[in-house]
This record gives C-alpha cells, structure tokens and sequence, in this order.
C-alpha cells in the first residue's frame, strides 16, 4: 500500500496570491458598483430644477397650447385666449413677462367679445413688444402710440428727483420709431404714434378720441399721472387701463395711489414680473 504524498508546505507566496486576488475583486467591483449604486443627487442641482418647473406650471394658463393641463375641448368651446372659433395664437408674439402677456390677451378679449367701443392707446412704447401683441389683436382698432422715442424727457426726471428724493437715470434711449414700427410689423394703417413729451403731444383729433383700451407703461411719476388724467375720462364703459409698474417703480405706484383717492375707480392689482394694476370702467 503506497503512502500518500504529502502536501507542501504554505510558502511565502501564497499570502501574495491572497492579496493580489483581493485587489482584482476590489477592482472589479469599483467597476461594476456604481452602476449598481450610482452617487447621491447633487440636491442643490434638482431644487434648482424643481424651482424651474413649478414656475413654469405657473406661468402657463390651462388655456395656453402646451400647458400641462391644457384642454383642447374647453378652448374650442369658450375661445381661450380668443373669441371662439379664432384660430390666431398670438401669445407667442411676446417674448418677455408671460403673466403680463397673457393679461394683455385676456383683457383685449373681453373688449373683443362684449364689443365695447373705441380705440387703442399706449403710453411709453420703449421698442414696440407690449404693442405688437395688442395691434396683432386688433388690428382694425385705431392704435395710438405716445413716446418720445428718445427714452425719458428731462422735465420728467427732473419732477421725478423733486418727488421721491433721488435722481433716476436715464433709461430706455435704444429706440427710435422706425426701429418700433419694424417690430409691431403692424397688419393694417392703424397705427397713430404720437411722438414727443406727453401730454403736451396730444393733438385735437386725440383728444377728441374714446378709448376701449389703455396701457400706461412710463414708469415715471408726472406721466403716469398725467396718463390717469386724460385717458380715464375717455374710458368707454366696460373698458380696461393698464398701469405697468404699480408694485416696481415708486412714481407710477404714487401717482395711481393719488389717483385711486381721488376717484373711487375699480382696480386689481396683478402678479406679472413689475406689478400692473387693472382699473376697470364701469
């Protein structure tokens, strides 16, 4: 009967053969976990995001194309943002404030569908975006336009530093009217700039002209009042005027204020990025 042979005895190499397979599974493994087990979210990355979406769920009315919740049914029905059966998308015509856009829109329906009479009036034109959106809504309305196309007059800001204490500066001189005419693009010859320091631009055939829809954006205290005190008594009943800037510029919220006290107008303060306010003829 042999005798069985007998193992060999553990040499210095095999503790170099444990280690060097313990390294390959380590690497192995740096390989493959992390697909198994990806890196935490950065959540200062995915707030941002989730910031980013729940403006934009805000920003979009139900009524808008593209909104989350957007019911083709209840537009072909009611009209959205348009009477109904009117096939324009205009709000896609303004590229900034969303909200103020869609307030636009909204308030040129009602005095689209209720047929109230009158014309169109702008007062601080800048380079023609807000009144691109309202003459592409009606366009056959008569559409003035007031501005010095120049930025701000030096009579108001001087008024301006007397009123609040400090010296605003000079804005909004990258205009000029061609530069504004190319951008309402305007679909019929009913565009009337009135070009030059309001009031004192406003000519006869103006001031014998009713209004059915009124934007004030001056942002300064002297025309903004001024507006209030020439076009609000031109307001055709179940008309709107716009003051833009009520809850960002400190003269045009005093001259409204001043206003609001002085006549007991109906106004809704509304949450677009500079604060408009919506007063309402009845």
């Amino acid at each position: 009967m042999s005798t069985p042979t007998a193992l060999p005895p553990a040499t210095a190499a095999a503790p170099g053969g444990i280690r060097r397979a313990r390294e390959l599974l380590r690497r192995g493994l740096r390989r493959l976990l992390p697909g198994l087990f990806p890196a935490p979210p950065d959540f200062d990355e995915v707030s941002r995001l989730a910031a980013i979406q729940r403006s934009d769920l805000q920003y979009y009315m139900d009524i808008q194309p593209g909104a989350r919740w957007h019911s083709p049914e209840f537009v072909a029905r009611f009209g959205g943002f348009h009477p109904p059966g009117e096939t324009r998308r205009l709000h896609e015509l303004h590229a900034g404030d969303r909200v103020r856009a869609n307030l636009l829109l909204l308030l040129l329906r009602e005095i689209t569908v209720r047929k109230v009479p009158g014309c169109l009036a702008e007062l601080g034109v800048h380079r023609g975006e807000s009144a691109r959106l309202i003459h592409h809504y009606c366009p056959e309305r008569t559409f003035y336009l007031f501005d010095t196309f120049a930025g701000f007059s030096d009579q108001d800001l001087a008024a301006e530093s007397v009123s609040l204490g400090f010296n605003q500066a000079q804005q909004f001189t990258d205009t000029n009217l061609d530069l504004v005419r190319n951008t309402i693009a305007p679909l019929a010859e009913t565009l009337v700039p009135v070009v030059g320091w309001f009031p004192a631009s406003v000519t006869p055939a103006v001031a014998a002209a009713r209004f059915a829809f009124v934007h004030l954006d001056a942002d300064l205290e002297a025309p903004i009042a001024a507006g209030l005190d020439f076009f609000w008594p031109r307001l055709n009943a179940g008309g709107y005027l716009v003051v833009h800037d009520y809850n960002a510029w400190p003269g045009a919220r005093l001259a409204v204020d001043r206003f609001r006290t002085a006549h007991p107008v109906a106004a809704v303060p509304m949450p677009d990025k500079s604060g408009s306010i919506v007063l309402v003829r009845t």
